[in-house]
């Protein structure tokens, strides 16, 4: 399985996302952890810092219950 591919969409206000496809010139997005798909330019999206990576893998951690 491969890793998650982390990004920041520019075009958005820097929205962290997990690239889910590529197609006809666009890249789909779900955030991290999960929620609602979105599709961006492959122009408008760079790498993540290493500060935005761990945010964006902390996202995406199970929580389990305390209760």
């Amino acid at each position: 399985m491969a890793s998650p591919e982390y990004v920041a969409d520019t075009a958005n206000g820097d929205r962290i996302g997990v690239v889910q496809q590529r197609y006809e010139g666009s890249v789909y997005l779900c955030p991290p952890g999960g929620g609602t798909e979105w599709a961006t330019a492959p122009e408008a999206l760079r790498h993540l810092s290493p500060e935005e990576l761990a945010r964006a893998r902390v996202l995406e951690t199970p929580v389990g219950r305390w209760c």
